[in-house]
């Protein structure tokens, strides 16, 4: 089969620009770097799960050696174990399906729901940099069919983002909410909005939030928004970023409506 012409005058450029060797090096060296910053991402993300399990399993030890003994607080430990255990585990399913483009299996999920998990995994980072959280659910907020752990995972790079976001300003102005829309009868999306006060994105920014290995964080990989945009996108929904009139970082996630929400 004849090959694309503009395919044999890529390579052509290539290979005279750099030479055979240098232009497989130079392959050979992106691949290493690509693996090398997913597997930092990937230990980064799982890293706050798991030190939740070392602390929550000394104190587990503590309370079971006290003379005498509290269970109570031994087994509140031990359940926060085994939350933080599925958190982990979570992550790693998440990135999995996202990596290989697979849907998994939908069931229906609260969005009420995915934003009261989302927030308390994250109020302990929260409370260490003095960010308050926020929640704002509707009493009549509608379900959505898809993969809760990858719907988690995306709600928590958005949150993640707008914590660290506010360390830019005074810890008195550091502010973080998700806002789960009402249910209009009328409506054909569903939606979520993640609100922080940090300084925000410049006028560039917003068309280059998303893209792989973008950041405007001096140290970050510039990868949670990518995944969080590809789950959402997974789910036939839409990830958008925006400054609002007062001064607001606004991300929002708009999903469509399930043909059978009531």
């Amino acid at each position: 089969m004849p090959r694309d012409p503009l395919q044999v005058t890529d390579e052509v450029n290539l290979q005279e620009a750099h030479g055979p060797d240098d232009a497989e090096q130079a392959q050979r060296d992106a691949y290493v770097n690509a693996m090398a910053e997913l597997v930092a991402h990937i230990a980064h993300e799982v890293n706050q799960p798991l030190a939740a399990i070392a602390a929550n399993a000394n104190a587990c030890i503590r309370w079971l050696g006290a003379a005498p003994s509290n269970i109570d607080e031994a087994r509140s430990a031990a359940e926060r174990i085994v939350r933080d255990a599925r958190r982990a585990s979570d992550v790693i399913g998440g990135m999995r399906a996202s990596l290989s483009r697979s849907l998994g299996p939908r069931e229906p999920v609260s969005l009420n729901d995915l934003a009261s998990d989302t927030m308390q995994a994250a109020a302990a980072a929260a409370s260490g940099a003095q960010v308050t959280l926020h929640v704002d659910k509707p009493p009549d907020a509608p379900h959505f069919v898809g993969r809760r752990g990858a719907l988690r995972q995306a709600l928590a790079h958005l949150v993640t983002n707008a914590l660290e976001a506010c360390l830019e300003v005074p810890p008195s102005e550091r502010h973080v909410t998700v806002r789960v829309w009402p249910a209009a009868a009328d409506a054909t999306e569903l939606g979520m909005e993640v609100d922080d006060t940090g300084r925000g994105f410049g006028a560039d920014a917003p068309r280059r939030l998303f893209e792989p290995l973008f950041s405007t964080k001096p140290g970050r990989l510039g990868l949670g928004l990518a995944v969080a945009r590809s789950i959402v996108e997974e789910h036939g929904g839409r990830l958008l970023a925006q400054r609002t009139p007062n001064g607001l970082t606004r991300f929002i996630v708009t999903l469509p409506r399930p043909a059978d929400t009531p």
